[in-house]
């Protein structure tokens, strides 16, 4: 397997997280759903072509008519297939259908030879056409190694007493190839897999680099400003309290110039941390830039947020961070009020900032005007 902890890839190309596995089949469906609709609408295609074939090869007209209709529904059901992929929102009903579809279609296929008859090698080298139909259907790797050896197995078991003219020698040769196919075609299954989730690895990671600050590890302004944004148009439309806290640390500066920038960067870090452990999994929380941060609130009316934000500030004044004695900070604390936008709402914000500092600092200052929106 490749890769180590979380993001570790199995033998049949899976993660190992199966956390993490779902997440990518959630992110991949939308592909596996438009492949596999054309991978079956053009099979449907070829499978019917072959009746051209059939009507030179078949002598018998009932088993033409019959063979005609079978590669005529097998059409059909390829064209449901097409549609019906393009409706399914969970990847587990996808590998049910597209393993039915195969299963519809060796079925199929095994109804073909008995029409044929004796045709000696025709209907042997049509199993290597299905075995890479198989490989070439988008589906698990697992399902696919059982599809295919079972087609195999079972088709020259129940055909070998049907087999004439055929030298043994021929015929093993024959079962060679089909081993050769089915190996190409796991190596060709667990690429594809592998490649595909160490994308998705890949674009995680770039996302993460995109939406966070580099040295604290939280989120970035950009990445703040759109879940403002998305929380405020919520809010206002369904009625749910929101608060808002922007707060920086208290002469940040001096901390700089006593001890030096690795230092007040390690303040940063270290406070950073305190405050992710004080906040739950549905708060919010951005390096404003510099030294200041903000917290969004959702679902959390400004008495709540006050405790919250009070309880932080004990926190970090508790903290000794590198020797750096009373880091302190100072916090002005908002609600959204009915109707208000982003750019109101940060500028009430700062507003109680700047109280917080002109009243002694390392306090909270919160609005004594905020109405909750509902």
């Amino acid at each position: 397997m490749k890769g180590t902890g979380k993001h570790s890839i199995s033998f049949f190309g899976e993660f190992m997280d199966k956390t993490l596995e779902r997440e990518f089949l959630h992110y991949d469906m939308k592909y596996y759903s438009n492949i596999t609709g054309y991978v079956a609408l053009i099979f449907g295609m070829i499978y019917m072509l072959f009746i051209i074939s059939d009507y030179f090869v078949i002598r018998s007209t009932s088993s033409f008519m019959i063979v005609l209709l079978i590669r005529t529904l097998f059409l059909i059901s390829s064209i449901i297939i097409y549609f019906a992929v393009k409706k399914i929102n969970k990847y587990s009903n996808l590998v049910y259908l597209i393993t039915a579809y195969e299963m519809g279609f060796f079925i199929s296929f095994v109804m073909l030879v008995f029409q044929y008859g004796p045709n000696g090698l025709i209907p042997i080298f049509s199993i290597l056409a299905i075995t890479l139909a198989v490989y070439i259907t988008p589906n698990r790797i697992i399902n696919k190694q059982i599809s295919s050896v079972f087609f195999n197995l079972f088709f020259f078991i129940l055909y070998t007493n049907y087999i004439e003219n055929v030298e043994t020698s021929v015929l093993l040769k024959i079962i060679q190839y089909n081993i050769i196919f089915i190996i190409f075609g796991n190596i060709q299954a667990y690429l594809t897999n592998f490649y595909r989730r160490k994308q998705f690895i890949d674009r995680i990671e770039l996302l993460r680099l995109s939406e966070t600050d580099p040295l604290t590890g939280i989120y970035n302004r950009g990445k703040f400003d759109r879940e403002l944004n998305w929380w405020i148009n919520y809010c206002n439309r369904y009625g749910n309290p929101l608060s808002l806290a922007i707060f920086d640390i208290d002469d940040f500066k001096k901390i700089n110039d006593n001890y030096g920038y690795l230092i007040g960067d390690s303040v940063l870090k270290n406070t950073t941390s305190i405050i992710k452990n004080n906040l739950s999994n549905t708060d919010i929380f951005a390096r404003w830039g510099g030294d200041e941060f903000v917290i969004l609130f959702p679902n959390t009316d400004i008495h709540k947020a006050l405790e919250i934000t009070e309880r932080m500030r004990i926190c970090i004044l508790k903290n000794k961070c590198d020797g750096v004695e009373d880091v302190t900070y100072s916090f002005g604390l908002v609600s959204l009020q009915k109707n208000e936008d982003i750019q109101s709402l940060l500028e009430r914000a700062d507003k109680f900032l700047y109280k917080a500092k002109k009243q002694g600092k390392d306090t909270v200052v919160v609005s004594d005007d905020s109405q909750s929106c509902n």
